[in-house]
């Protein structure tokens, strides 16, 4: 008995054991992790994981701002839309980074992007206001 109870017990102890890179990586998703770039996600191409270097705009409004700013929900400005960005784009770089980055109204914080870093935050921003420009 002594022995099933040795056994059943080392069972048990090994699955509830998780290791130190499962960790780091739940950790590294949540932002818990700053020196850990993110190197890819599911549907990225080679290009767009390019390690520290981040994301690109484009690849951080495809994969989380899309989700409101193409069709404006929530209030969100939509792409492209000189008229819905008049107000905001005269705040700055800076202080449109921060709101995204920390939330405002009802967007979240760092949108729809959990793991994205404060510079793929301001790449996104910046590629929306880069977006006004184009349009004519």
């Amino acid at each position: 008995m002594k022995r099933f109870l040795l056994i059943a017990s080392l069972i048990f102890t090994s699955f509830v054991i998780i290791p130190d890179s499962y960790e780091d990586e739940v950790r590294k998703r949540l932002g818990l992790l700053k020196d850990v770039p993110v190197v890819s996600m599911p549907g990225m191409t080679a290009a767009e994981s390019d390690g520290p270097v981040g994301r690109s705009g484009e690849a951080v409004y495809n994969q989380g701002c899309a989700a409101c700013h193409t069709a404006g929900l929530a209030g969100a400005p939509m792409l492209a839309n000189l008229d819905q960005w008049e107000g905001r784009s005269s705040k700055g770089l800076e202080m449109l980074t921060a709101n995204a980055y920390n939330g405002y109204n009802a967007m979240p914080a760092k949108g729809m992007c959990i793991d994205c870093s404060e510079l793929e935050i301001e790449r996104s921003v910046q590629y929306m206001l880069d977006s006004l420009t184009v349009v004519e």
